[in-house]
């Protein structure tokens, strides 16, 4: 494929990314949904208050995303359009990193516009472009950061470990696969064992040169170090509560947790904690998980299978999102999931940097086989899911094979 056919379709690919993403926006008059109070954290920076909540210094959410809305805020009557420029760029970079990581390892260059397309056109991540929540955002620096880890040397651990460190203060459950990929740069081929361990140092360090401003700034001003947030023990418990399993988990089938019902259990949670700091509630949450783990294992373990049953799901609930959006979403995740299926059991996937890809998807589907979660909470993994789909093994003609791409990709890494 030409230079020049590469650039208009790959540019073709990103117009189609916005476009889909607009057409959401304007169909709901440019008002979105805050549940989770970005904006009022992001007012309150804007106002000199720093982070906080309701006049209170809070970690309860994640630094980069009320750090973005910030500038919005001055445009007034037209932040809507503000927050929609910013997630229809993100959604842009989102795109062309999923391309620039693709073919970094060591795909060809259709599949590699294979997996932009997918990226591009994910029902689940477009969909969320319309809501002031930080999935947009994540999967943006999750496709930066496995940009990053496909470029050679140690400056591939660089790039892909600031990536990451971002990716952690937007969305802390990121982390998970970065723990993970730390594990593969020490341990995974090519390389000897002091370049393994080079590369696994570079990539700590550019994490932790990321965390590390707000992790002080949390000593500071709550008196501990929070590297993420003190929002944990909250989406645990919400997961994991006796009137939980009782209403959903041992409920009928297809109930949604969600109104009246939730929301009683929120005030029995805010009555319990009353008094305690964040960090202390944050502690006495989780210690009530798991102590609920302890006492009922049975339907601690089917809550974990129920929620990866909802991570994985090919079909939102009925009873939030509409018909066209559940229709849509059957139609594009069942083939995708084929070809997911077919891309992971490539054994150059498995390979340094490319196995950051799965390591990516199976680190959040671990946090939220604990965690609260819904199928929306796989959007940021969406870009390392299209580039292993992408790479799934039914014949594609392309004029460039795989294998030599995976070759190419084995040589800029060092691996001769």
């Amino acid at each position: 494929m030409s230079r020049r056919l590469r650039s208009y379709s790959l540019l073709a690919i990103v117009l189609v990314a916005m476009l889909l993403r607009l057409a959401l926006m304007v169909r709901s008059s440019l008002v979105f949904d805050d549940p989770d109070n970005y904006l009022p954290v992001a007012r309150a920076i804007a106002a000199g208050d720093g982070f906080s909540f309701k006049e209170r210094a809070t970690a309860y959410r994640p630094p980069l995303y009320p750090l973005l809305l910030v500038p919005l805020l001055s445009l007034g009557p037209f932040a809507s359009w503000g927050v929609a420029l910013l997630h229809l760029s993100m959604a842009a970079g989102t795109v062309v990193m999923t391309a620039v990581a693709a073919r970094g390892f060591g795909l060809s260059e259709r599949r590699a516009l294979i997996a932009a397309t997918i990226a591009a056109c994910d029902p689940v991540l477009a969909w969320q472009s319309k809501s002031v929540m930080t999935e947009t955002p994540a999967a943006f620096l999750v496709a930066a950061a496995l940009a990053g880890l496909s470029r050679p040397r140690l400056r591939g651990a660089a790039l892909g470990g600031l990536a990451y460190g971002l990716a952690g203060l937007c969305r802390p459950s990121l982390l998970a696969g970065a723990a993970l990929t730390v594990l593969a740069a020490l341990m995974a081929r090519p390389g000897g064992w002091k370049e393994r361990l080079a590369r696994s140092v570079v990539f700590v360090v550019a994490i932790g040169v990321c965390l590390l401003p707000w992790t002080l700034r949390n000593l500071v001003v709550l008196g501990e170090p929070i590297a993420t947030t003190t929002h944990g023990g909250y989406t645990l418990a919400l997961a994991n509560n006796p009137v939980y399993y009782r209403e959903v988990l041992n409920g009928p089938p297809g109930r949604v947790w969600t109104g009246d019902d939730q929301w009683r259990w929120w005030n029995s949670v805010n009555e319990e904690t009353a008094g305690m700091t964040e960090t202390q509630a944050d502690r006495y949450l989780q210690a009530t998980v798991w102590r609920l783990a302890r006492d009922d294992p049975r339907d601690f373990g089917w809550s974990i299978l129920a929620r990866l049953g909802h991570f994985w799901g090919v079909v939102p609930a009925s009873s939030v999102y509409p018909a066209a959006a559940r229709l849509a979403t059957l139609a594009w995740t069942l083939p995708l999931w084929l070809a997911l299926g077919l891309g992971a059991v490539r054994r150059d996937l498995w390979r340094w940097p490319s196995i950051s890809a799965p390591l990516a998807v199976i680190g959040l589907t671990v946090v939220h086989s604990l965690f609260w979660t819904d199928l929306r909470m796989r959007a940021p993994i969406v870009p390392a899911i299209a580039i292993i789909a992408a790479g799934a093994t039914w014949p594609i003609r392309d004029r460039d094979r795989d294998g030599d791409g995976a070759a190419d990709a084995r040589s800029r890494s060092g691996d001769h």
